[in-house]
């Protein structure tokens, strides 16, 4: 989910609720790239043919290089760096294009094509987390669970408390358990940061920043919605599920105003929801238009252990367990008998949202999954619930180590793919156009990967892109977007060319993500003209 700095926008302010804007997950900041009819991997629509008669002039392969370079070369782009590569998906491709494809470039939410194509051929799409519920011992015949309740967490980035949790607790439940003495405890094989320390600083409120903890539930994070109210009113703020945010403290300094004045269009007068850092609280400040619509949001948790826990302990009381906290008379026991236990959907099923949607969250936690992988194989140990005890290593520098590893394995150069995250959030991730033409022709056959990527103008963050051009339907690709940044990457099916690989990547621009994306989508839209020549 790649972000523009809310600071162009709403001064030292950082907008949450145009958040759309903020955010390559979202549908309107992305440039699509990449493919269509892909018989070996995914079903597109019946309208992805391209009508011969209405598509633009054809393009000759040989032709290709020439017509990127005169879109590139466009005055408003002279300052920028563009770097595109465009190759065949054969076996020994031939490269049809290539404007500074061997150049770094920072490649935001197109990371995550590393991580989640690395972590099918790692992990294995069959790959689930698992989320427990254990005990040193099962309950008495009265019901009671001596020695305390153990939550074992693994990062189940899809676990959430209508679902997950409700089917813990009554497993629990199932089991006899009707009170618990000695409190409840978490552990975990996963260590690592929470925040990656070259994620920017306004960001970390933010839901696409939020903390990648292995007790994560409901994304940690909280979704709201802002609408007008009356002329001179505060502006409406309502959570989504106020259950869940039944602790936080709401500061209300919002105003409505006329939507013929220019008051609340100013800079310094633009709505702003912000969540000082590491705080319960929200602090909505500016006006609002009374012709407004609704507006969406949402805010990252603080604390998501603390806030896995308050919500365990509300289910356990819903459904009548009791909890008794820990005293010095009840020892402290390590947990080894199962109580309950929830998985994740499988791994081929979180690398869509991961890659559909732009989930950071996602990618960040399968970037930890593949740092605990690559530890247990470094130190010859298999996982498990005690892995935690042997080492204490990072769980994103081993995930990095990992990616590199295999990089290295498939003869890709390791030294063209440096990352500092899983999600592409931080701007200190590098890599070169042709290093994601390399990567997206390795996974080229995987069908869990191909259907993980948006289709242009059907699904995912190119949903509303590509319409009623030759791209819609035959354009599969990743998009990202930061300020001043942007990338596309994926497949293209041209309807007289064989498959297409392409990475395009513009950096150092001043321009707005929308023109960006105009120049991308350009250049893009020069894929499904390919043609044979001869």
């Amino acid at each position: 989910m790649q972000l523009l700095s809310s600071s162009s926008i709403c001064s030292r302010f950082i907008c949450q609720f145009i958040r759309r804007n903020y955010q390559d997950s979202f549908n309107s900041l992305f440039v699509a790239i990449a493919l269509v009819t892909i018989p070996l991997t995914t079903t597109l629509p019946a309208n992805a043919q391209i009508n011969s008669q209405s598509a633009p002039n054809r393009i000759c392969p040989a032709q290709l290089q020439q017509e990127v370079e005169k879109i590139a070369q466009a005055p408003k782009l002279k300052p920028s760096r563009i770097g595109v590569f465009v190759q065949t998906s054969e076996a020994k491709p031939q490269v049809l294009a290539n404007l500074d494809g061997d150049r770094y470039f920072i490649p935001a939410s197109n990371a995550k094509l590393f991580t989640t194509a690395i972590a099918l051929k790692v992990l294995g799409a069959d790959y689930r987390f698992a989320t427990k519920l254990m005990s040193s011992n099962l309950p008495n015949p009265q019901g009671t669970l001596e020695h305390g309740l153990w939550l074992m967490g693994s990062g189940d980035p899809s676990f959430n408390s209508e679902t997950g949790l409700k089917s813990l607790v009554t497993q629990l439940k199932n089991k006899g358990v009707k009170q618990i003495n000695g409190g409840i405890w978490t552990k975990t094989s996963r260590k690592g940061d929470e925040l990656v320390d070259s994620w920017e600083w306004k960001d970390l409120q933010e839901y696409y920043a939020a903390k990648v903890s292995p007790f994560t539930i409901n994304e940690n994070a909280l979704n709201w919605t802002i609408r007008p109210n009356k002329i001179g009113q505060p502006a409406i703020f309502e959570w989504e599920n106020p259950a869940l945010a039944n602790d936080w403290i709401v500061e209300n300094k919002s105003y409505t105003a006329s939507d013929d004045s220019t008051l609340y269009m100013l800079p310094d007068n633009v709505l702003s929801v912000v969540r000082p850092y590491g705080q319960k609280t929200l602090i909505i400040s500016g006006g609002i238009s009374d012709k407004a619509e609704p507006e969406e949001g949402s805010v990252a948790i603080p604390d998501p252990k603390a806030n896995f826990l308050r919500l365990l302990r509300k289910e356990l009381d819903a459904q009548g367990i009791k909890v008794n906290p820990f005293t010095n008379s009840s020892p402290k026991l390590p947990p080894t008998q199962d109580l309950a236990i929830a998985y994740s959907p499988k791994l081929s099923e979180l690398v869509t949202t991961t890659n559909k949607d732009s989930n950071n969250l996602y990618a960040e936690l399968l970037l930890r999954a593949l740092g605990e992988k690559f530890y247990a194989n470094l130190l010859q140990k298999t996982l498990g619930d005690r892995f935690h005890e042997a080492v204490n290593l990072n769980g994103v520098s081993g995930g990095i180590a990992s990616i590199k590893e295999y990089l290295a394995s498939v003869h890709i150069d390791p030294s063209t793919v440096v990352l500092a995250d899983g999600s592409g959030l931080s701007r200190h991730n590098l890599t070169t156009p042709r290093a994601i033409a390399q990567i997206l022709q390795l996974v080229a056959s995987d069908r869990n990967f191909r259907k993980s990527l948006p289709i242009a103008n059907v699904d995912g963050t190119l949903a509303n892109r590509f319409k009623n051009t030759v791209g819609k339907g035959v354009i599969q690709a990743k998009t990202g977007t930061f300020t001043g940044a942007i990338a596309l990457s994926g497949y293209a099916n041209p309807q007289n060319y064989p498959e297409v690989i392409f990475s395009i990547m513009i950096n150092n621009s001043t321009l707005s993500s929308r023109e960006l994306q105009q120049s991308t989508d350009a250049i893009a839209q020069l894929l499904p003209r390919l043609e044979n020549c001869q």
